[in-house]
């Protein structure tokens, strides 16, 4: 029998969470998003840190409702920070990343951290491409080195759109992205190594939050 849609969200957030440290039962999780019809019923989950859905709301949106609704989705809760994240295939780059990003943003001390199936899970968990990007990292051998995150700050929604356009322009001159062949994963996707990665705006509290880079204290609610 394959897997409907509803079927695959239910096993990419059960993923997310079994490596995340726990969260809803499978069961539990299928019957939560059988309720989800609508992108208010979103608006609902964001509002609310306590609810465990709350991590999960970009990958909701984007598995059920599409790339514009994921990038125009009002997330409620802010952080006043972010990050940029730099494979470790790609550590080349780090000096003139930092070099262009300090053009526009305070960028902090770097912070090294070991590549772990948790760090790929904080960053792309719950995405049908977490697969293929974590099969990647591990036939290259990259699991255990060591990538590096540059902590951005202060950063704003608006300072997050304009990092992200930063992204799309630059990303592919400082380095070729990797690409490995699905078919040497055993993947439905090739396993591609972007050279940086920074959250979408609907991405970013969750995502520091992923990497114990900020918690829910520093978390501010936009409606209080």
């Amino acid at each position: 029998m394959s897997m409907t849609d509803s079927d695959e969200l239910t096993f990419l957030l059960s993923s997310f969470f079994d490596l995340m440290g726990g969260g809803p039962s499978e069961s539990e999780l299928s019957g939560r998003l059988r309720a989800i019809n609508k992108l208010d019923d979103l608006n609902i989950i964001d509002s609310d840190l306590d609810d465990p859905l709350w991590r999960v709301v970009p990958q909701i949106i984007m598995h059920r409702f599409g790339l514009a609704a994921f990038q125009s989705f009002k997330a409620r809760h802010k952080a006043g920070a972010s990050f940029v994240f730099v494979h470790p295939a790609h550590s080349h780059i780090v000096p003139q990343l930092q070099d262009g990003l300090r053009q526009r943003w305070t960028v902090n001390e770097p912070i090294s951290r070991e590549l772990t199936p948790e760090l790929i899970c904080g960053l792309y968990g719950g995405y049908r491409w977490h697969a293929a990007y974590a099969a990647a990292c591990k036939y290259r051998g990259d699991i255990g080195r060591l990538a590096t995150i540059l902590p951005l700050s202060p950063c704003s929604d608006v300072m997050l759109q304009d990092l992200i356009a930063y992204k799309n322009d630059n990303r592919a001159n400082l380095a070729e992205k990797i690409v490995i062949p699905r078919e040497n994963l055993g993947q439905v996707m090739d396993g591609i190594i972007q050279a940086f990665h920074c959250p979408d705006v609907i991405e970013n509290s969750r995502q520091l939050m992923n990497l114990g880079l900020a918690d829910s204290i520093k978390i501010s609610d936009s409606h209080a």
